[in-house]
């Protein structure tokens, strides 16, 4: 990483619990303060730790930020895997993400912080135990980041409703995915595990087969996330020129094809929900002459749906028999 102008140190901790790993970060590359701001608003919080699957030694997980949607980076590395290991970088994908050995992903990334060097043995210790996890046993675990001034947060963490809407109608709506997102362990693991078993209530899957069924699952779950959603919360915010209806149509056109799709394979509440926001839409924002009103109750849906889908995509990832990948190794030498 270039040599960069360094600020008093802004400290997080980075737990695992149930590997009772812990690690220190210093949140302190200036140039991506406004990226550091937000993390450290929305501290503390507990995610699903990923593992990256084709990056190399690279960790993941969501922070519930909606801003880093659509806050750019002030500063990147043209190429993430010439940094560090420890450097931890801030996505537009919502992602604290940490290099702890090579990485095969050479695309730009936002340095924010670097894990202290003390820390490093633990952190590639706990990088090779979540493979492990990711890869062979499909082990959820989780992770809690905190302010490393305060104690460690203890007992549950709810992820704050960001946009409540402003009709009652939405509110209702936004309030029923945030109770979903906030049984996310316990209730979306349960409902992907069903397809993950071939239990999928329309038999998807073809001649006795599901395994094509959560092939097919994982693309369009991280397309409706990454590529739908959360471009359309980051064309509202940076795009002046695409009017109220510019978003809803982009929304039907783009979101009900896959939703429908993944409705089938499985993923009931998905369907169920996106429903709801098209009646929603109908109801509450085409027909409110307010348009400052009814475009802030289409982005707290849109932004709920996208926070929903996007730990649906994390958990769904995180069950996927990706074992099989020892039948398909590389054939170029892993540096």
């Amino acid at each position: 990483m270039p040599v960069t102008v360094f600020e008093e140190a802004r400290a997080i901790k980075i737990k695992w619990p149930q590997l009772d790993i812990t690690v220190t970060a210093l949140m302190n590359v200036t140039e991506n303060s406004p990226l550091i701001d937000l993390l450290f608003k929305r501290l503390p919080y507990r995610s699903l730790q990923s593992h990256a699957l084709v990056s190399g030694d690279h960790l993941y997980h969501i922070i519930p930020a909606e801003e880093l949607i659509y806050t750019p980076a002030t500063y990147k590395v043209s190429n993430r895997a010439e940094t560090p290991d420890g450097t931890v970088f801030l996505s537009r994908n919502q992602h604290m993400a940490i290099k702890y050995g090579p990485l095969s992903e050479y695309l730009p990334a936002a340095p924010c912080g670097i894990v202290i060097p003390e820390d490093i043995p633990k952190l590639q210790k706990a990088g090779n135990i979540l493979w492990h996890a990711c890869y062979d046993t499909a082990q959820a675990l989780d992770v809690v980041v905190w302010d490393a001034t305060q104690s460690e947060p203890m007992g549950h963490l709810p992820i704050p409703i960001q946009r409540t809407g402003v009709s009652e109608d939405v509110r209702k709506i936004v309030q029923e995915i945030y109770v979903e997102v906030g049984n996310s362990l316990v209730l979306f693991l349960e409902l992907i595990a069903t397809i993950h078993k071939g239990l999928a209530p329309s038999g998807a899957g073809s001649k006795g087969s599901y395994f094509q069924t959560m092939v097919f699952l994982q693309g369009q779950v991280r397309a409706l996330g990454y590529t739908v959603l959360n471009n359309l919360v980051r064309m509202e915010a940076t795009q002046p020129q695409f009017s109220l209806q510019h978003l809803i149509t982009m929304y039907r056109v783009l979101a009900s094809p896959i939703v429908e799709f993944c409705g089938y394979m499985g993923t009931g509440f998905l369907l169920d929900i996106h429903e709801k926001i098209d009646a929603a839409i109908k109801r509450s924002v085409e027909n409110n002459p307010d348009q400052q009103e009814a475009r802030e109750d289409f982005l707290a849906m849109i932004c709920a749906f996208a926070q929903y889908v996007t730990l649906l995509n994390a958990q769904n990832l995180q069950l996927f028999p990706w074992k099989h990948g020892e039948d398909y190794r590389t054939a170029l030498p892993v540096s």
